[in-house]
């Protein structure tokens, strides 16, 4: 690593689909999008999925819980379900997993919010502890992957993310925890795509167009299985008419249209040219 290189931190991030209402262009696939607050530092006040930093201790306990058919994902992938589950009920309040064996219904998932997830975001508990007395089983084998991006090396601030698909559990809603997160709601892809003015960091952007490919949550699964994951690293480069993000065509992105993407991203990471929505090549 150069002196000039910044180190990327582990982080984990859900995008987590349902069938809604139909939708004459855009069929009835769904995502839950999360709106951080206004005040916080880096993104504050964008939609993105839920996720964060990887927790040291969420890997360990992954490994420690590992069934054979669990290591049936990319490498790249090992030890980051944890902590993608976990960040989804810290964010959402939702629990993909079990308790007891049996399915968790909204009354329970209430019951389990309104126990442990302030403490989770107190940290007053970890997540071994919350499984031991929540008697939850997380289903890390519902976490697929789905996209590998990694901040450019130009960029004061670094993350190296692991982008997972989860089917959202059943007669489960979906609550903010009121602090890092103001704001849940679901969404069809393109719409906020089409719609966001500046709300939108660049891998949001472009992962929620790449879900948008699909239709349906069986139409995504189905295409997710086949699809090769390719890491991303955008390329940054100056155009004649500014800064422009380049990423490898092999990773399946159908266009890098940047023209939408939150601006404020760009000054926080150094920038200090807009980013120029064409495809020119500098």
């Amino acid at each position: 690593m150069t002196d000039k290189e910044v180190k990327t931190i582990d982080a984990a991030s859900v995008l987590i689909i349902r069938d809604g209402e139909y939708h004459p262009r855009h069929g009835t696939l769904q995502i839950l999008m999360v709106k951080r607050h206004k005040n916080i530092r880096f993104a504050g006040g964008a939609y993105v999925f839920p996720g964060g930093k990887l927790d040291e201790a969420d890997r360990i306990l992954e490994k420690e819980t590992l069934l054979q058919s669990d290591m049936d994902i990319p490498a790249e992938f090992h030890g980051f379900r944890y902590a993608a589950l976990r960040e989804v009920f810290e964010e959402t309040g939702l629990i993909i997993g079990t308790r007891g064996g049996m399915s968790i219904n909204e009354e329970d998932r209430v019951e389990i919010d309104h126990r442990y997830r302030m403490n989770f975001l107190e940290n007053k508990i970890n997540l071994a502890e919350f499984l031991a007395l929540s008697a939850v089983e997380l289903d890390m084998g519902d976490c697929l992957p789905f996209a590998h991006w990694i901040t450019p090396k130009v960029y004061p601030i670094r993350f190296d993310t692991r982008f997972f698909l989860c089917v959202a559990p059943m007669g489960q809603n979906p609550s903010p925890d009121g602090q890092e997160i103001t704001h849940v709601e679901w969404m069809y892809p393109m719409t906020l795509v089409e719609e966001s003015d500046g709300l939108l960091m660049f891998p949001t952007m472009m992962n929620l167009k790449k879900l948008g490919q699909s239709k349906s949550v069986s139409e995504a699964l189905k295409t997710l299985s086949k699809r090769k994951i390719v890491t991303v690293m955008p390329e940054v480069v100056e155009g004649k008419n500014g800064v422009f993000r380049k990423i490898p065509k092999e990773a399946g992105y159908e266009d890098v249209d940047q023209s939408r993407t939150r601006f404020g991203t760009d000054l926080e990471m150094g920038k200090s040219k807009k980013i120029d929505g064409s495809e020119e090549k500098p």
